[in-house]
């Protein structure tokens, strides 16, 4: 099958967010809810962990960049994400609706275009105060530590946060507009870190990130295009 553009996919992708599920299929769902522990027990385990989590970001805005103390705490909010992941029940990564090399060509796509988009975004957000600030402190996480040390984080917590948010928390909430209810979640847990340019980011690669699991049903297409994304943040953003 011929991969879709990454103008195609953005531009459809509240479409695919918001697409209703038959009602028989929705109805279906629900009967195997009521005598299905393992949906019951996920359910359970990822609001433990959105929890947890959230508590874990405020908690490290109170620590100092760079230090020890925050890779603590980064590695331990990644942790939480997988380890709830795993507890919930099995994770689906691979997709069912077309080839994988073209859910990694999907990924490494929109993760190009959102890094591109994202640099004049970044420019122009720093003519409004109510934007200079948190971009500059997000930069400023970044550049804290060595390259490597950031950038493992980041990657370990992209690959932590799709298994959590686009698996296992879409997953446990089930029905027709799952993929809305677990980004309003992310962007919910994002927002506790208090840093507006954080959360905008969020609700904008949220949408893009649920997206490609709707067209792929599947994780790899987020997983690479969070990772890739987040790199290119982390090693060419201007600063």
């Amino acid at each position: 099958r011929a991969v879709p553009s990454p103008t195609v996919v953005l531009a459809s992708s509240a479409q695919h967010m918001a697409r209703p599920l038959p009602d028989a299929l929705v109805a279906e769902s629900h009967r195997l809810l009521q005598r299905n522990p393992t949906i019951r027990c996920r359910r359970v385990v990822v609001v433990v962990a959105v929890l947890v989590g959230a508590a874990l970001i405020g908690a490290t805005l109170r620590l100092p960049r760079g230090s020890a103390s925050f890779y603590v705490a980064g590695y331990l909010l990644a942790g939480v994400w997988i380890l709830a992941s795993l507890l919930g029940g099995p994770v689906r990564v691979r997709g069912s609706l077309m080839p994988r090399s073209n859910e990694l060509v999907i990924g490494i796509a929109l993760g190009a275009v959102m890094f591109a988009l994202f640099v004049p975004a970044a420019e122009i957000g720093r003519n409004f105060t109510v934007l200079a600030g948190p971009i500059d402190n997000v930069l400023g996480k970044a550049d804290a530590g060595p390259v490597v040390a950031v950038l493992a984080l980041a990657l370990t917590n992209g690959l932590a946060e799709e298994l959590f948010f686009r698996g296992a928390l879409t997953d446990a909430i089930t029905g027709r507009w799952a993929l809305i209810a677990s980004t309003v979640v992310y962007v919910g847990v994002t927002a506790v870190a208090g840093n507006v340019a954080l959360t905008l980011a969020a609700v904008v690669m949220g949408a893009v990130f649920a997206a490609e699991r709707r067209i792929t049903a599947g994780l790899i297409a987020p997983i690479v295009t969070h990772l890739l994304w987040s790199t290119l943040i982390v090693v060419a953003l201007p600063r």
